[in-house]
C-alpha cells in the first residue's frame, strides 16, 4: 500500500485562551480545535474534511470534501493524541493512507 501524506494542518498561531486544544467526537465527526483560530472536522465514516473554519469563517468547499477528486467516500478513521500537543487523524483506504495533523504552538 502506498502511504501518502496529503494534508498536515499546523497551527502556528498563538492560543487565544478561549478554547482548549484537542480532538472530540461529535455527530459522526472528529472535531479538532487548534486553539489558534482553526477548527476542522473530519467525517468518521469517510475521512473527508467536512468543515474547516478559520476564525469562524467556513473555508471548506462543500462540493469536494477532502480535496481529492470527489472525496474519499470511505475509510478506516482513527484519531489519536500524540503527547499533549499533537492530534493525528489517520484515514486508511485500500489504496491510500491520509493524515491530518494539528499541533498546538
Amino acid at each position: 500500500m502506498r502511504t501518502t501524506l496529503i494534508l498536515a494542518v499546523l497551527s502556528s498561531l498563538a492560543g487565544t485562551g478561549l478554547t482548549a486544544f484537542g480532538v472530540t467526537s461529535s455527530g459522526g465527526k472528529y472535531v479538532v480545535d487548534t486553539d489558534g483560530g482553526l477548527i476542522f472536522a473530519v467525517s468518521q465514516a469517510s475521512g473527508d474534511i467536512v468543515s474547516l473554519k478559520y476564525r469562524g469563517n467556513e473555508c471548506q468547499d462543500k462540493s469536494r470534501f477532502s480535496q481529492i477528486g470527489s472525496g474519499l467516500k470511505s475509510g478506516n478513521v482513527v484519531a489519536t493524541n500524540v503527547g499533549s500537543d499533537v492530534v493525528k487523524i489517520t484515514v486508511t483506504t485500500p489504496t491510500l493512507t491520509q493524515y491530518y495533523i494539528a499541533k498546538v504552538s
